[in-house]
């Protein structure tokens, strides 16, 4: 769990990065998932985690969360506090008992969870974060005895509050029955406003006619706003009104002693609490994505090594899923960093660029942090050092930049922070400037980030750097796909095909003069060649972008396929071992029950039997039992009885659960396993070692 105490320092080109994909508010999302407190600062507090294995085992746990949340059976987190926060607190004033009553409640939740890990041995990291939490029933239970469901102190908490509190209320009843009997004299005699006495704090009073006030004598606490009305306690009642407040305040002193002394115990046990609170934060952090994977249309990535590169298969912007639905999204798919690690996108504006960068960029960090993607499966991404960016309107009017020094201050940095593991995006280079010195620096930039052993991606209109591409060795053209006919754009991304920037058709479109587009037509023409070359190049290689996209979904079948074969066998071993299971059971009563038999007849017979027959009664008992003995299913018992020792786990099938074993005796032929917070003593012919999956019979 990531400390909130301490600063933390984000490098400023990872900083530029985190605001252009917008990982903070991705992460807002996925927060309205949790269940807890402390989950959601947990999904917050990632916007600055840079550890691969924390992510890779957060990764784990969300698909165990998502597999678990398709069987129907995820743990429940309900009714868990900020503990870590509660005991912060218990340092600065006396928690109230409904406070402390969560603190006992999550403790308590620790148990079940624990409970749960037991019963589905199948989500083994899920269980492996729950077994890391303290459990601290002393602290839940002393809690538990002082403090009642409601929040109140309980009146064993204290041998003096049962007395103080029968003394409350034999007062209150006293008094209460004192006021009725006044306030009839008085009302009958015309004296009262109204003839229930009314609360005013902690005292009760009577709504007294302001011209009868001589005629009852009492003290005046309040009057009505006309001044008719004086709200008055009789002084018959006074006495008995300050001997319930010194009772009261009594009471509110050995309460305050009772709540001191829990939150001293929540204090003692800090350390524990904030253990606690991790792996509850962890657990509900999976959780929370598996539930937002839903929402989303998510799964998760495959982790892969940096060699295989980033595949993307039917990618979408999960802000724009969240806008627009998934399916009015359309699905992006992509390589980068296997054949090339450098990708220059053109293409129109308004075609998607910016937004093919910020999906790749904004999916690829995702996946770092160990959260799903919505991205279809056989998704691969490696892990980043770090994903350096500058996209989108750099232009500061408040430091007196343009838009070209905000590009190249952001650019600047990124240079500084580049290094082999790096992904950089870059949006529109060489913009904001002369077109041709533009691309002469946008070029330097990219030849200078690829020496480094970046991956880089970057968008532009500059000509140039289209052909620049075409030249240098891993470097690789893309192109957002338009639609010549409509001069609409199809945000669809084609691998190895340059694009051109139809600007004079996207004015056309958005209905610029006629004459203005003719004239725009003549000068374009007159600089066609690189156009022709581009247009060229592009047919061939749309060609190949065909093939390879073809190839890539036989692939992606090919893997599915072999998914399925993998999960298909693996339900029929469990299957068989279920089956073979079932008949050593059944294997393992009848044999109870026959040496049962055996026993009784030895009994029952042998007294009556010559020495003969005697002889001949033990010779056929020894043979049944060697044939009991001998039987595969009996041996293949046996050997698993030999295996069986403390810590081991095994299967109890009259009680349906799957039980650690703490102790083995084997000349009693028994075991003692925990249920619960019981100990069992079973013999071991109540043991298997298979379990069950969930819905079926054991």
């Amino acid at each position: 769990m990531l400390s909130e105490d301490k600063p933390i320092l984000v490098d400023p080109a990872v900083a530029d990065a985190l605001e252009a994909l917008e990982c903070a508010e991705v992460l807002a999302w996925i927060s309205e998932s949790a269940a807890t407190d402390g989950g959601r600062k947990e999904v917050l507090a990632l916007l600055h985690e840079d550890s691969a294995p924390a992510a890779a085992a957060r990764r784990l746990r969300g698909i165990e969360a998502v597999r678990a949340e398709q069987g129907e059976h995820s743990p429940s987190l309900a009714r868990c506090s900020d503990v870590v926060g509660l005991a912060g607190a218990a340092r600065n004033r006396v928690l109230d008992g409904l406070e402390l009553l969560g603190i006992a409640e999550t403790v308590g939740r620790i148990n079940d969870l624990r409970r749960w890990a037991a019963q589905h041995p199948e989500y083994p990291e899920l269980g492996a974060v729950i077994l890391e939490a303290p459990v601290l029933d002393d602290l839940r239970e002393v809690i538990g005895k002082s403090i009642d469901p409601r929040g109140k102190v309980c009146d064993e908490a204290d041998a003096s509050l049962p007395e103080v509190r029968q003394l409350i209320r034999k007062l209150e009843k006293k008094r209460n029955a004192r006021m009725e009997e006044i306030a009839e004299g008085m009302y009958q005699k015309g004296m009262l406003r109204q003839r229930q006495p009314v609360q005013r704090g902690d005292r009760l009073l009577l709504a007294v006619r302001a011209t009868s006030i001589n005629r009852q004598g009492g003290v005046v606490h309040d009057r009505s706003q006309s001044g008719d009305t004086l709200f008055v306690e009789p002084s018959s009642v006074l006495e008995l009104t300050n001997r319930i407040a010194e009772a009261v305040f009594r009471e509110r002193r050995i309460v305050e002693a009772v709540l001191r002394d829990l939150c001293v115990e929540v204090l003692r046990a800090e350390p524990e609490l904030h253990r606690v609170q991790a792996s509850l934060s962890q657990v509900d952090v999976a959780l929370a994505s598996a539930n937002w994977a839903k929402r989303a249309h998510a799964g998760f990535a495959e982790n892969v090594d940096a060699a295989r590169g980033v595949r993307l298969f039917d990618a979408r912007h999960p802000l724009l899923v969240r806008q627009m639905g998934a399916d009015k999204v359309v699905p992006l798919t992509l390589q980068l960093g296997s054949a090339f690690d450098l990708l220059v996108v053109t293409g129109p504006n308004t075609g998607g660029k910016t937004l093919v960068l910020k999906t790749v960029g904004l999916l690829a960090w995702m996946a770092n942090r160990g959260f799903p993607i919505p991205a279809a499966a056989g998704s691969e991404i490696p892990y980043f050092d770090a994903i350096l960016a500058d996209i989108g309107d750099a232009q500061s009017l408040e430091n007196s930049l343009s838009t070209f020094s905000g590009h190249l201050k952001r650019t600047q940095r990124i240079l500084k922070a580049a290094r082999p593991g790096v992904l950089v995006l870059l949006d529109e280079l060489g913009t904001g400037t002369d077109p041709e010195e533009g691309a002469a620096l946008g070029q330097a930039v990219l030849e200078s980030l690829q020496d480094q052993g970046a991956w880089i991606m970057a968008s532009t209109h500059l000509g140039s750097l289209k052909v620049f591409s075409l030249d240098r060795p891993r470097a690789e053209n893309a192109s957002m796909e338009f639609d010549p006919v409509s001069l609409a754009p199809l945000y669809r991304l084609l691998i190895g095909v340059p694009g051109a920037s139809h600007a004079v058709e996207v004015a056309e479109r958005l209905g610029l003069e006629i004459e203005l587009l003719e004239r725009a037509r003549q000068l374009v023409s007159r600089g066609a060649g690189a156009d022709q070359l581009l247009a060229n190049v592009g047919r061939v290689r749309r060609e190949a972008e065909i093939l390879r996209e073809s190839a890539g979904e036989e692939e992606l079948k090919v893997q599915e396929r072999s998914r399925q074969l993998a999960t298909e066998e693996a339900n029929s071993n469990h299957r068989m071992q279920l089956r073979e299971s079932e008949a050593e059971r059944h294997f393992q009563d009848h044999a109870r029950y026959l040496e049962q038999v055996m026993a009784r007849m030895n009994k029952e017979l042998a007294s009556r039997m010559s020495g003969g027959e005697r002889q001949q009664l033990e010779a056929f008992l020894a043979e049944v039992s060697a044939l009991v003995q001998n039987d595969p299913l009996n041996r293949r018992f046996e050997e698993f009885l030999r295996t069986v020792k403390k810590g081991s786990y095994v299967y109890v099938p009259k009680l349906q659960e799957r039980l650690p074993v703490l102790k083995v005796n084997r000349k009693r032929q028994q075991v003692t396993v925990r249920h619960g917070v019981m100990e069992i003593a079973l013999p071991f012919r109540e043991l298997t070692w298979v379990t069950p999956p969930s819905g079926e019979s054991a």
